[in-house]
């Protein structure tokens, strides 16, 4: 018997059925397939696959609190497999059949004989190619046997008369007023000074928009700061943080950061992954907390001092090699911890 899922029906433009419900990575990559410009370039409607894009996504899901909000488009080709809507959903429990059996019999014939086009989302869904994570569950809107024009039409909506909002983009907006997400606007300010002043150690070296040139994130920086609670460690010690003392902090960290390992430090080297940056912040919370319980400046001397406990090879251990998402940073600040001496404190 086919597994049968919940699933919402709705109704849009001239009757037509749209599908909401959740399905998992596994059972999303069983029943569907692609029909991109390199494959089919007659009829093809989705742009070429970029397999940089999909292992990048990878890369963000294998984090273990990643999300994934925006919903897989598919339309449902029943027809062609002489089928109606009313054979695979019972609209009275609010249940759609997978026809996961029926699936599973065509596939070996021809990708094109799966039940599900995928409209929109290709680039997300083969990122599951990448990652052992065929139980993450992804939203999913589903269509119902729209034809090649209106698939394509659809597409076009989607992909060109919509603009997508950049991650970045909107802790750059962050800056327009304290009243947008204040918790984020003192970090997203000293950010910015990190990039804009010549003598920092971050100059021009981070991604403010999440493109162009630079090798840090912003947006993997401010949500360190915020997650680590970076601010309230600082006002621990009685002195109120604003912009100009979290860029002080930020500067001799990261400057000592670059003194202390050169090899480690630049573009695409450990320390500054989204894996390093994540670690460091964390590192930096506890070495805020020894300087303020000792009563000793925050300085990259201090900083620096403290790294000097770390042996030279370090971090050229196997064990860093392919260090990825929240796990990563784990094991990282952890074994970290360990050569300081501070897994005890």
């Amino acid at each position: 018997m086919d597994e049968f899922i919940p699933a919402l029906d709705i109704k849009q433009g001239n009757d037509k059925t749209i599908l909401l419900l959740s399905l998992t990575a596994g059972d999303l990559k069983e029943i569907s397939y692609f029909n991109t410009r390199d494959v089919d370039r007659v009829e093809g409607l989705q742009r070429q696959f970029d397999n940089r894009r999909s292992r990048a996504i990878a890369e963000f899901v294998s984090n273990d609190s990643a999300l994934l909000s925006n919903n897989i488009i598919l339309n449902l080709e029943l027809a062609k497999n002489g089928l109606e809507l009313k054979d695979v959903y019972d609209g009275k429990s609010f249940n759609i059949g997978l026809l996961k059996d029926r699936v599973r019999n065509r596939k070996t014939v021809s990708e094109h004989e799966k039940i599900a086009f995928v409209v929109d989302g290709q680039h997300r869904l083969r990122a599951f190619e990448h990652i052992d994570k065929d139980d993450f569950n992804i939203p999913v809107s589903a269509l119902v046997d729209l034809s090649l024009a209106e698939v394509a039409e659809l597409f076009v909506q989607i992909n060109y008369n919509q603009k997508p909002v950049n991650k970045s983009h909107v802790f750059d907006l962050l800056g327009i007023s304290e009243n947008i997400f204040p918790k984020y606007y003192l970090s997203h300010k000293a950010v910015v000074m990190l990039q804009d002043d010549s003598s920092s150690p971050l100059y021009n070296k981070i991604k403010m928009l999440g493109v162009g040139k630079g090798f840090i994130s912003q947006a993997a920086l401010i949500t360190a700061i915020e997650k680590y609670k970076v601010q309230e460690t600082i006002e621990s010690s009685g002195t109120k943080c604003d912009a100009k003392l979290m860029y002080n902090v930020l500067w001799h960290f990261f400057t000592a950061v670059a003194n202390s390992f050169p090899e480690y430090w630049g573009e695409k080297k450990l320390l500054s992954k989204t894996v390093g940056i994540k670690t460091l912040i964390n590192l930096m919370n506890d070495f805020l907390n020894i300087a303020i319980r000792e009563s000793v400046e925050f300085s990259h001397s201090f900083v620096e001092s403290e790294f000097s406990k770390i042996s030279d090879d370090f971090f050229g251990k196997d064990i860093f090699n392919h260090l990825v998402g929240e796990k990563g940073v784990t094991t990282l600040y952890k074994e970290l911890k360990r050569e300081l001496g501070l897994d005890a404190n």
